[in-house]
């Protein structure tokens, strides 16, 4: 039984002569920031926008603990079922506005200077 060496594994090539993983891997897409330095998008969304954002991601959450395990946060945290029924209502006003929401930023960052 014969052992190889690493070098003939490499077809005759240093193991020292490898690319970089920097040259390998694709760049990340860089967006030019306006001259106050401030990314527009972040700046645009305003206290509305943010408090969507998060009664969107607690309303999915909870829906996924509900499928997942019929567990109801929400429900479990509020007493009677009707302030439950008027919460996922504000939850669903929320995605509604997210959507608005959405359209508004795609069309913020499709007027960007470039």
């Amino acid at each position: 039984m014969q052992i190889s060496r690493p070098e003939e594994s490499l077809g005759g090539r240093d193991p020292d002569d490898t690319q970089p993983l920097a040259d390998v891997l694709p760049q990340p897409l860089s967006l030019p920031l306006p001259e106050d330095g401030v990314d527009s998008t972040r700046r645009n969304l305003s206290m509305l926008d943010w408090t969507a954002l998060i009664a969107v991601v607690a309303g999915g959450l909870n829906s996924g603990l509900i499928a997942a395990v019929n567990l109801d946060v929400i429900g479990k945290i509020l007493p009677h079922a009707a302030a439950a029924r008027v919460v996922y209502a504000l939850i669903g006003l929320a995605a509604l506005y997210c959507v608005v929401l959405l359209f508004r930023l795609a069309d913020d960052l499709s007027e960007a200077p470039r």
